[in-house]
């Protein structure tokens, strides 16, 4: 009688241990809304589960490098585009003043406006995007563009040859901006941005119809040089939103998984832990009856 009292008390433990733990995993289930917290939960869920997280920081990490390219190459973008505008106004004011009917001082006036004209230029060359001068290249922590008598065309440039980019896949970067090398490089004969603008100002303070008819084409050439600039940067626009469009999707797609992996069901978690709460608490019925039968017969 005694073994068979032990071997059942023993059975009752186990199962209270067993429905208890149970009660404790549906619980959790419920709390958290996850069903694999740990291997011991679902260890091909836990491994693959794992998985998923790392491929999914990696991608809102490519996601986050979209995005700021995208501003970075936008602001590029519009900076450029101005810079088309000013040169345009710049090339049309040089073509009047080639006119023969302009004078010395008529002249001397346009190369102040072209000066101030250049100025801008300059100012839009030193375009920031969180503290980055974005057509500085690498070299993007100090202004690539300052003015300096010194330098070919009065303009000192810092800039480096290697141009700013964000990587937004594995083994997939895009160009954000492009460099002050390439800005100031000029179009058809490698004409010199600012060497140009300087030629053009030393033409009109010198009433030289010649040299200000021949900075003409030289303008048009680097008008033409910025808007091939602004094209390229625009194509890098278009790539990164692509790149973003399939990185959401990707991470969509991926969370999704780790979701099924992962995830508990609510409702059924809650079915699951009254079902176990209810096979708890019958054996402690039982138990309690067993026990009081057991005093009964000792008193007997």
């Amino acid at each position: 009688m005694k073994i068979t009292e032990t071997i059942a008390t023993s059975a009752f433990r186990k199962q209270m241990i067993s429905t208890r733990s149970e009660m404790v995993k549906y619980n959790d289930q419920i709390a958290t809304g996850k069903r694999v917290t740990k291997a011991s939960d679902d260890s091909m869920a836990f491994i693959s589960g794992k998985g998923f997280e790392n491929l999914i920081r990696r991608n809102e990490q490519y996601q986050l490098n979209a995005g700021n390219g995208l501003f970075q190459a936008r602001t590029s973008q519009q900076a450029l585009d101005e810079m088309q505008d000013i040169l345009i106004s710049m090339k049309t004011l040089t073509t009047g003043t080639a006119n023969d009917n302009k004078n010395a001082e008529d002249r001397i006036d346009a190369a102040r406006q072209v000066e101030s004209m250049r100025d801008e230029l300059i100012g839009l060359a030193n375009v920031q995007f969180n503290d980055l001068y974005l057509f500085g290249g690498t070299n993007s922590d100090v202004p690539p563009f300052t003015i300096d008598d010194t330098a070919p065309g009065g303009v000192a440039g810092t800039s480096n040859d290697t141009a700013l980019k964000v990587s937004v896949g594995e083994g997939s970067t895009i160009e954000t901006s492009v460099t002050g090398v390439e800005l100031r490089g000029g179009g058809a004969g490698s004409n010199d941005l600012f060497e140009v603008i300087e030629q053009t100002i030393n033409a009109m303070d010198n009433n030289d119809s010649e040299g200000i008819s021949n900075s003409i084409d030289k303008l048009a050439d680097n008008l033409d040089h910025i808007v091939s600039l602004s094209t390229k940067i625009a194509n890098s626009v278009n790539r990164m939103e692509f790149a973003n469009e399939k990185i959401d999707s990707t991470l969509m797609d991926q969370n999704s998984e780790l979701s099924r992996l992962t995830e508990a069901d609510v409702v059924e978690s809650m079915m699951n832990f009254q079902s176990a709460q209810t096979s708890y608490e019958t054996v402690l019925a039982v138990q309690s009856k067993m026990m009081q039968t057991s005093l009964l017969n000792f008193l007997r």
